[in-house]
């Protein structure tokens, strides 16, 4: 407010100080009367140019710059209330001048844009025209406040020196104001709002200068005089037309200058040069100029319509499609309103549209004015940029700016490019986008206004209501057709779908390629190698069978067999037959949740297959058996099997502990897993697993040559999980970065290998032999 604001008691008190002034040297109280009506005027524009808290610098900084072009224009009038030829009245005049310009200038560059699509360009922000404009009149102050300050006899310039500068500056300006406002046009003018202000800037400083500079050269008046006229004007006009709250009007007053610009200009210097050269006859030509200038009000409306956007024919379209909207069927009204629309078009080859997105159709009307609907889809990119945009409207014209910067609004410029569309504006309801209004290019060339765009959102506000009712209209006969559609499918793909969703209910694809993880990226040893060969050769059979030795990973083998199966992308179900919840009869026979069922299409896999009764290893059998004998109605392919144990299968079976059926469907001889004495090639990669796993993450523990060489003396009757064990201890000793053999020795371990024994060999096809043990690492 300006009764809190520093800036506009000292704007004030500077207006009033040049008031005083001007009125000493002119002898009248005409100047006495401005030192209160200066600064109400300067009140009044604080009062209307304060911007909330909250609004973003560039509205601050347009703000101050219009004060300044008000003070500014102020202060010239203050200065040029007094007499002439005192320089020091000269010197304020020329800086109220300056400062108007420079106001204006920096009130362009800081126009605010609205979000979407486009931003505004380095060069557009710039202020190097506001830095010359200063530059120029600050010369034009200081010629006349130095004959102000100092003596005449110490100034070695002629005191025209000062008109000539003034008139310089001023010719200077007008046309850094038309090259500024020029350059904001050419660069900002895809930009909604932003254009109109950039073309009212243009047709202001246009105006300003079409009107000076002949009155100057006419001799109409001294140019050091008319030309800061122009110059103040027409920067007033600019920070007007670049702050207004209403881009719109802008686009009116242009219009409106323009027109008066070519029936007034005219008028004005004719009578100016007719009283110049007879002034016996000034009340006659003042009579004349003033009943020209009532004929040049009456026709300026007619003048400035046909100066309009494309002659004002898309609004009175839009305005058209408007009015053909209220009908109350939803049909009539839209064909109306699209009949309406088709006047904005120049060429046949394109028409106007309504696009719905659910269900996606395409509404338009033909050449006799009949709708029609077609199946049309349109991108989710659209839906999503023009949600953005201002007033809702996607225009092609921005979407080129683009197609450089933005990769992915290439695709959007095509299929605007094959509609020969223009502008797509959204149109929504409380429930988000039911569609958008589609307008044809046709042979139009000029960019889309503010009020063009705003004139079709208010059409598609107005029929959203409309595309609503037709929407579900439209829906509910889609839904009635696809309601005949599922009533005659067949009962077997009922069942298949069935099938499918009581499966995918037990589906866990991802545990088996985390479970083989372990083992196929420690696999570096030749026993291991080939194991895992034999295993994937022999994983096309239905059933399968691993012995696995004590503290042996045995969950990554038999995830290793799913993986290298056809079943690879099923399933993968894992029973520990250990369990005592495992063994009862119920769960297997459950329709659900029986593991048969759950693994269907992938892989079951039991631990300790001999713990089990016999009972369900019998039931486990037949079940596979007959799942695998009996086709299934639907595409989902019976479940394999591993099976998990720790002593050789003929063993077990002697035993009464495996069921003679599981033996001839698994095969008599299972795949022997090597044990880690074998694997001394996969130490270092078992070791660092573990290490990585039970370590910080930000700091995982290394393992020294020295403590694998160590490790490499051991057997390792435990297996991995001895490994895991030692490894633990000797991590919660170790103070480094590795474990050394050190921490090993601390933390009790002893190295110590067996006497060689007999094992069983790995199979291995009949191409392949059997490698020896790995060699100690010493």
């Amino acid at each position: 407010m300006p009764g809190r604001s520093r800036s506009f008691w000292l704007s004030a008190t500077a207006l009033a100080y040049i008031c005083v002034g001007a009125a000493h040297s002119a002898g009248n109280g005409w100047p006495w009367l401005l030192v209160l009506g200066l600064p109400a005027l300067l009140a009044e524009t604080y009062r209307r140019s304060n911007v909330p808290v909250s609004a973003g610098p560039a509205s601050h900084t347009a703000s101050r710059a219009v004060r300044a072009a008000v003070w500014g224009t102020l202060l010239w009038v203050a200065a040029r209330s007094g007499a002439s030829g005192h320089p020091a009245l000269d010197a304020a005049a020329n800086l109220g001048t300056g400062t108007a310009a420079v106001g204006a200038l920096v009130a362009i560059a800081r126009i605010e844009s609205k979000a979407g699509l486009l931003t505004p360009p380095r060069a557009a922000l710039s202020l190097d025209a506001a830095m010359f404009a200063g530059f120029l009149w600050a010369i034009a102050t200081a010629l006349p406040l130095g004959f102000a300050l100092f003596p005449s006899e110490r100034v070695r310039l002629d005191p025209l020196a000062v008109d000539y500068a003034t008139t310089s500056a001023g010719v200077g300006s007008l046309l850094v104001l038309m090259a500024a406002s020029l350059r904001l046009r050419l660069l900002r003018r895809l930009e909604l709002g932003v254009g109109d202000r950039a073309a009212g800037a243009l047709a202001i400083s246009l105006s300003a200068f079409a009107v000076a500079l002949p009155a100057s050269l006419l001799d109409v008046a001294p140019p050091d005089r008319i030309l800061p006229v122009a110059v103040w004007a027409s920067s007033l006009g600019i920070a007007w037309a670049a702050t207004t709250r209403e881009p719109t009007r802008v686009s009116g007053v242009r219009r409106g200058v323009l027109a008066l610009l070519l029936l007034g200009a005219p008028v004005v210097l004719l009578a100016g040069v007719f009283v110049r050269s007879m002034p016996d006859r000034a009340g006659a030509i003042v009579l004349v100029t003033a009943a020209a200038s009532i004929v040049v009000g009456l026709l300026a409306r007619a003048v400035a319509r046909p100066l309009g956007p494309e002659q004002s024919r898309w609004l009175d379209a839009i305005e058209s499609a408007s009015r053909g909207a209220l009908q109350p069927e939803p049909d009539a009204a839209l064909c109306a309103a699209l009949v309406a629309l088709g006047e904005t078009i120049s060429t046949p080859d394109a028409r106007p549209a309504i696009f719905r997105n659910n269900p996606e159709q395409m509404l338009f009307v033909d050449i006799a004015g009949y709708l029609h609907v077609e199946g049309a889809d349109a991108p989710e990119r659209l839906y999503q940029l023009a949600a953005d945009e201002p007033e809702r409207t996607l225009r092609q014209e921005a979407l080129l700016a683009l197609a450089v910067r933005r990769p992915e609004v290439r695709p959007l410029i095509a299929w605007f490019e094959a509609r020969r569309a223009f502008s797509a504006t959204l149109i929504v309801d409380e429930d988000g986008p039911l569609g958008f209004i589609l307008l044809p290019g046709g042979k139009r060339h000029s960019v889309m206004t503010l009020e063009e765009a705003r004139a079709v959102r208010v059409l598609g506000d107005r029929i959203s209501a409309l595309l609503a009712v037709s929407s579900a209209l439209a829906r509910s006969r889609e839904r009635e057709l696809k309601a005949t559609a599922n009533a005659e499918r067949s009962l077997a793909e009922c069942q298949r779908l069935e099938q499918i969703v009581l499966a995918s209910a037990g589906r866990h694809q991802n545990q088996a390629a985390r479970a083989a993880r372990s083992v196929r990226s420690t696999a570096y040893s030749p026993s291991a190698r080939l194991t895992l060969d034999e295993i994937a050769r022999q994983a096309r059979r239905d059933a399968l069978a691993l012995r696995v030795p004590p503290g042996v990973e045995a969950l990554g083998w038999a995830a290793h067999a799913h993986l290298s199966s056809a079943r690879a992308e099923g399933p993968f179900v894992v029973i520990d037959g250990s369990s005592p919840s495992e063994h009862e009869p119920e769960l297997w026979q459950h329709p659900q949740n029986s593991p048969l069922v759950l693994a269907d299409g992938g892989t079951l896999t039991v631990l300790e297959v001999s713990s089990l009764p016999l009972g369900i290893q019998d039931a486990l059998c037949a079940a596979l058996e007959k799942r695998h004998a009996v086709p299934s109605a639907s595409s989902v392919a019976p479940p394999g099997l591993v099976i998990l144990t720790h002593a050789p299968l003929r063993e077990l079976l002697a035993r009464g502990q495996l069921s003679r059926a599981l033996v001839e469907l698994a095969g008599p001889d299972a795949i022997d897993v090597p044990p880690l004495v074998d694997r001394s090639d996969d130490l270092r990669a078992l070791s660092l697993a573990f290490l990585a796993r039970s370590s910080p993450a930000d700091a995982p523990l290394g393992i020294e040559p020295g403590a694998l060489r160590l490790l490499g003396e051991h057997d390792f009757p435990g297996n991995e999980l001895e490994l895991a064990a030692i490894l633990l201890r000797a991590q919660q000793i170790s103070s480094g970065k590795a474990i050394r053999a050190e921490d090993l020795i601390a933390s009790g371990f002893t190295a110590f290998a067996r006497e060689p024994e007999a094992r069983t060999p790995v199979p291995v096809s009949a191409s392949r032999r059997p490698s020896a043990r790995a060699p100690r690492m010493r």
